[in-house]
């Protein structure tokens, strides 16, 4: 049985874990997603295709807060420039 972290994931659809070995995966908002097997991942992309934009951009949590900080810090960086603060 593979134990470790690296080899386990959790599937997306279901919740469970499964072996990344054995997962079908395929990319969603740029954060790669486990699938036991295909039709659990055409379930998920006709339920992706369904979501709302903010829902689909939860799909990755690290982009959005990256992108959140990059936006705050260029924003404060103009204020700062500009004389503001």
């Amino acid at each position: 049985a593979i134990a470790c972290s690296s080899h386990i994931k959790t599937e997306r659809l279901e919740g469970e874990t499964v072996c990344t070995e054995c997962a079908v995966t395929e990319r969603f908002t740029l954060k790669t997603k486990y699938f036991y097997d295909d039709q659990n991942l055409e379930t998920f992309r006709e339920e992706y295709a369904d979501m709302p934009l903010h829902e689909k951009a939860m799909e990755n949590k690290w982009l959005v807060g990256g992108s959140v900080v990059a936006t705050l810090l260029t924003l404060i960086g103009l204020l700062i420039i500009g004389g503001v603060i």
